[in-house]
């Protein structure tokens, strides 16, 4: 269990407060006048100039010039760019990405590093917070401005801290908790590290990247080695009691389907997620030949699914065949979740989403189309990420800076 004294445990707060309010309308809108943030946020005018002072004095806020009214002038205020930052790591396969992102969402610096696997988290730590070390003295900004370090962490289905043993060395064995790494990295940097799930994370930095509206509730679907869901209702990314909101993954689409992992059966990421149609191609040597995929050697489960996307944009009618029948369950499953949360965003990113986004991204606007849009009211829109590589470590770095500056 974590120590409620532990300095480097991050804990989320509860939406809502006049703080929280006004920090979100400043990033959503730009420079703003106090009036409109009370019209913005439906916070007192008191109440507004009570907060914004105390954001001016601690330079999180900054004034930045007056707009002409029929009266007096009214002062615009917008986040300090400089003010805070924060760090977001993203190791959720063996290349790890770096980012030092403002509080206003921006990327200041982006560092890019293949790390091999280790059963270490000490180890691991150690070369995570020297990477840190050169993010930041290749920005040019103060470590005094940065607030921590946001983790995303790939779960069971991926991560660089793994167990040996089980065969086939570090690489293949089961992974290792988070917590463990987070406690070493919290050591190392002598930050406060959050740790997020790589779909939530990318939820999370679609909001803060794209300036998703507080208003749109949307779920970002994300493919890795596996298949998720960050949701984000109302500004405000949904996690559940245990922090396991999201499993897209396990959304049944086969009664009579294969046993899953997690001990059901049927489940997306077994019936269609990139393991299973990795092994599809792998059996149909039409499919393999145009993959130029060999069981004898294989790669990253992330390298041989883009592989199989590659030859379907190549013209592979075998791998095509593959990806497409895939996508129709994905549609399935995020026509469901789109029904059961009244979604009207949904947005596709990840590293497989993103070897094949026209594939998965027609099939779902079909699914969820102009037909049921009548029956429902609504019209939902399926976009692909422009940010796929960033979002995650963009979004737990939002998510860090988020906690902190709301305190």
């Amino acid at each position: 269990m974590t120590s409620v004294d532990d300095p480097g445990v991050v804990r989320r707060p509860a939406r809502g407060g006049a703080r929280e309010r006004l920090l979100d309308a400043l990033r959503a809108s730009g420079p703003v006048s106090r009036v409109e943030l009370a019209a913005l946020t439906g916070l007192t005018e008191a109440s507004v100039s009570t907060t914004v002072k105390r954001l001016l004095s601690e330079g999180v806020v900054a004034e930045v010039g007056r707009a002409p009214t029929g009266g007096k002038p009214r002062t615009l205020l917008q986040l300090d760019p400089g003010g805070r930052t924060a760090v977001g790591i993203d190791l959720a396969t063996t290349t790890v990405t770096y980012v030092l992102t403002s509080q206003t969402g921006g990327i200041l610096a982006r560092l890019t590093r293949r790390v091999a696997p280790t059963a270490d988290a000490a180890d691991l730590a150690t070369r995570l917070a020297a990477d840190v070390d050169r993010l930041l003295g290749g920005s040019g900004s103060s470590r005094e401005t940065c607030l921590g370090i946001g983790l995303v962490w790939g779960g069971p289905d991926g991560g660089l801290l793994r167990r040996t043993g089980g065969g086939s060395g570090t690489a293949e064995g089961a992974p290792v908790d988070g917590e463990e790494l987070r406690r070493a990295l919290s050591g190392a940097t002598g930050w406060p590290v959050l740790v997020e799930n790589d779909a939530t994370a990318a939820a999370v930095g679609e909001y803060w990247v794209a300036r998703v509206d507080a208003s749109r509730s949307f779920a970002a679907l994300y493919c890795g080695a596996g298949i998720g869901a960050g949701i984000v209702l109302d500004g405000v990314a949904l996690r559940g009691a245990r922090g396991m909101a999201g499993e897209f993954g396990h959304v049944c689409v086969d009664v009579d389907g294969p046993a899953c992992r997690c001990g059901s059966a049927g489940c997306l990421e077994v019936v269609a997620g990139p393991e299973a149609v990795v092994r599809r191609a792998l059996q149909d040597p039409r499919a393999r030949a145009e993959a130029s995929l060999r069981e004898s050697s294989r790669r990253a489960l992330t390298t041989d699914f883009a592989a199989i996307a590659r030859a379907a944009r190549s013209g592979g009618a075998g791998c095509r065949a593959l990806l497409d029948h895939s996508a129709r369950y994905v549609a399935v499953a995020a026509e469901n979740l789109v029904n059961l949360l009244d979604l009207d965003l949904l947005v596709l990113t990840g590293p497989g989403f993103a070897a094949a986004p026209a594939i998965y991204g027609a099939a779902i606007t079909d699914r969820v189309g102009s037909a049921r849009s009548r029956v429902w009211g609504r019209a939902v829109t399926v976009t692909v990420s422009s940010a796929a590589a960033t979002a995650p470590a963009v979004g737990a770095a939002a998510l860090l800076l988020q906690e902190r500056l709301t305190r």
